[in-house]
């Protein structure tokens, strides 16, 4: 009988020991997945932090750039760009085309045809790269952080209303814009690389003057 009793003691002691090694390694990888979580959450928020630091600290920028679209069209043409909303990008076509953003409209200039056509800055996706107090982070869309080909991608996401689509802004690893791609709500991509960036040179009025 006390046989019996022995053996039931040492299988309850045992079973329990299994649960108190199942809790304990339990708790330490519960501790391990949450620093981790902890940590990789305070490096996308610095990682955040830093870029949007490195677009507020631009007064101006020039430069060159690859335009490559997901309707099979390829141009180059030139950048320029007054923070907080003015950018023109000069396409190296034929006929000259360019666009021109202020405040409130997106430009469409077609110089040898004299034909202008205007939209509301709000509708486009890269109205989030032009606000006057650029913030990567918002109650109306979602912000993703990513390490792609050595570069640092920041993903802004609206599903819906103004401003919908995908804007990705491309920096390089010291935080300086490399480009941009930009989804449409029709699911249109087009990929804006830049080139030979010239920062802080004075730009003249006239290339954001209305055409």
């Amino acid at each position: 009988m006390m046989r019996i009793e022995n053996g039931i003691r040492n299988s309850f002691e045992q079973s329990h020991l299994k649960v108190v090694n199942f809790v304990f390694w339990f708790l330490i990888l519960l501790i391990i997945f949450s620093f981790g979580s902890s940590k990789s959450s305070k490096s996308e928020a610095e990682l955040i932090s830093r870029v949007e630091q490195s677009i507020k600290n631009i007064s101006t920028l020039e430069a060159e750039f690859t335009q490559i679209s997901s309707d099979g069209s390829f141009v180059i043409g030139r950048l320029y760009f007054r923070r907080p909303f003015q950018m023109r990008l000069e396409y190296n076509l034929e006929q000259p085309y360019n666009l021109i953003t202020t405040r409130k409209w997106l430009i469409i200039d077609e110089p040898l045809d004299q034909k202008i056509t205007n939209y509301p800055i709000s509708e486009t996706p890269l109205a989030l790269l032009l606000e006057e107090n650029f913030s990567l982070t918002g109650d109306d869309f979602s912000t993703q952080v990513r390490n792609y080909n050595g570069l640092v991608e920041i993903v802004l996401s609206k599903k819906d209303g103004v401003r919908s689509g995908i804007l990705t802004l491309l920096f390089e690893p010291d935080f300086k814009l490399r480009g941009w791609i930009i989804t449409d709500a029709m699911g249109v991509v087009t990929k804006v690389t830049l080139q030979n960036e010239i920062y802080g040179r004075e730009l003249p009025n006239k290339l954001f003057g209305w055409p």
